[in-house]
């Protein structure tokens, strides 16, 4: 099933050309890692599919309808973002925050019925926030931030969910935890999933496509199994790498000799 549809999309920053003329089709069932440079343009380009930005040129459908077009609470069933930087917006708990991923699916703010509180609370479980519910917002952590967010997106539930770097501030065991939610949540016959990410060898092994931007209009997209070599991904991201054989299969490293470092 279609899920996402970009048709010659490109983006300009600062007189720069970001990306030119991308084609994209995302399916029901994959799992999307973006990887790139800093300043490459990812950030830009999911807010652009989630519709908070205007693309230069080129247009976004979601199952076949034009993305602008949409009305908010329709967009909000089919796509969900969770941004780089967390925000806490104008929710006062952890609970809060997770419930208000039901904007696309009931009518008002503050009439939440058991059903909806227990779909919140189930989520907050899952990232293993059931005991910070009632907690202020101002008082978590990073990373008790960034997972609420997690949280609020279960509950919003999209078709397609993108999450731009979704491991920032979580400890090694949190983001082990979090990817593992995330692709089973949303790796699935109904939805999709896509992620910013910079660790290669995680994208590697979590993805089923990449799409690789160089920042200067240059993109590739395609099966991870394809694209994700050392001398690919070593092109799009600036830095040489090497493979190396490990008993837990291939993974890739930094040629730092290559890379002028001793």
């Amino acid at each position: 099933m279609n899920l996402l549809q970009v048709e010659n999309l490109s983006l300009d920053r600062r007189n720069r050309s970001l990306i030119k003329q991308l084609c994209l089709q995302i399916e029901a069932g994959q799992c999307w890692v973006v990887l790139g440079r800093n300043g490459s343009g990812k950030s830009s380009l999911l807010r652009t599919l989630a519709g908070i930005a205007t693309p230069d040129s080129g247009a976004v459908l979601l199952n076949g309808d034009s993305l602008e077009q949409l009305p908010p609470r329709t967009r909000a069933k089919r796509i969900g973002l969770v941004f780089q930087h967390s925000q806490a917006g104008f929710h006062s708990t952890t609970l809060d925050m997770a419930l208000s991923g039901g904007f696309a699916h009931h009518a008002g703010w503050g009439f939440e019925n058991d059903k909806e509180i227990a779909q919140a609370l189930w989520a907050l479980h899952s990232v293993g926030l059931q005991d910070l519910a009632e907690q202020s917002l101002e008082s978590l952590s990073g990373g008790e931030l960034r997972r609420a967010e997690i949280a609020r997106l279960l509950v919003q539930s999209p078709t397609l969910a993108m999450l731009d770097e979704p491991l920032n501030h979580l400890d090694l065991s949190q983001q082990v935890m979090a990817i593992s939610l995330l692709t089973r949540q949303f790796c699935s016959h109904e939805h999709a999933l896509m992620l910013v990410l910079h660790d290669v060898n995680l994208a590697r092994r979590v993805a089923s496509h990449l799409l690789l931007l160089k920042g200067d209009g240059d993109w590739l997209a395609g099966a991870a199994d394809e694209l994700g070599d050392a001398q690919t991904l070593g092109r799009f991201l600036g830095y040489p790498l090497r493979s190396s054989k490990t008993q837990q299969g291939e993974v890739l490293e930094v040629d730092y000799r290559n890379a002028g470092l001793p």
